[in-house]
């Protein structure tokens, strides 16, 4: 699931995905019974194919339950009761989802101390510690959209002000440029000074919450996700150079950053591989 869709797919053990399909959310759909008939829906399709049911929310999962979401109208939401399949059922968090599917099919047999940070709707991380996720001791862990880099800034939807994810989101820079899209907007940026001027200080506030990340976690990778992940060659040596400049540690620390190499598709591979990583 994201903010503004939600993607589905029947996954092999390669990663490959096939029946593949994309629901766009709006006003008749954007409720905890649209969005769950449309899962449902979908699961029974495709139910005789599969071994396990994998689902990622952006929000806080606690035993295959959904307690809260900040971008989405779901709270205390038992899943099980919803899709009614009875297939195995693994419930994450959407940025873990696809920090599993980029670890374990590009990075697992070089780093065990690893991140990736999805820029979409809002902003989140899956932490893999030791070759192992993270959750925290709640299933909240990687909420790093609702760290503070403006105590007095943006009201956020979870009821803070100055959250990183009204600054760095994906959302926050469509807002600021007035386009649709970030097609529309990466068109735009090289026809458009000012644009560009709204894009330098977009990704100061983008590095600020990564430096925070690795100062936190001392990372040996730190990858980028979601959908500016696609357009990686127009920011990403920028951002880099921004963050390295930001860390603690810049002068002994090799900053090892690049853009998820699965794009959006990483979130789908990545709940089919959660009865791999859950703890």
């Amino acid at each position: 699931m994201g903010g503004r869709h939600i993607g589905m797919g029947l996954v092999d053990n390669d990663g490959r995905i096939s029946y593949k399909k994309i629901v766009k959310l709006d006003e008749t759909n954007r409720s905890e019974e649209g969005i769950f008939n449309c899962i449902r829906e979908y699961v029974d399709e495709h139910a005789e194919k599969a071994d396990s049911v994998g689902i990622g929310v952006p929000g806080i999962i606690r035993n295959n339950q959904i307690i809260y979401t900040a971008n989405l109208p779901l709270q205390n939401v038992d899943v099980a009761s919803y899709v009614g399949s009875r297939l195995p059922l693994y419930v994450g968090n959407d940025a873990s989802c696809a920090t599993i599917a980029e670890y374990h099919f590009i990075d697992k047999k070089m780093y065990s101390n690893y991140a990736l940070v999805t820029i979409g709707t809002g902003i989140g991380a899956g932490i893999i510690l030791n070759g192992n996720l993270y959750n925290g001791s709640t299933g909240a862990a990687g909420e790093v959209g609702h760290m503070v880099i403006d105590k007095d800034g943006i009201q956020c939807n979870c009821g803070r002000r100055g959250c990183y994810e009204k600054y760095g989101s994906i959302s926050s820079l469509l807002k600021k440029t007035n386009t649709e899209s970030l097609k529309e907007f990466f068109y735009l940026l090289d026809r458009n000074e000012n644009i560009g001027k709204v894009f330098d200080e977009y990704l100061e506030n983008v590095a600020e919450g990564l430096a925070n990340i690795i100062n936190l976690y001392d990372l040996e990778m730190l990858v980028i996700g979601g959908g500016i992940a696609w357009f990686s060659d127009k920011f990403i040596h920028t951002l880099k150079s921004k963050v390295a400049s930001k860390i603690l540690n810049r002068y002994t620390y090799d900053l090892n950053m690049r853009c998820a190499e699965l794009g959006n598709d990483a979130g789908i591979i990545g709940a089919s591989l959660l009865s791999q990583y859950e703890e």
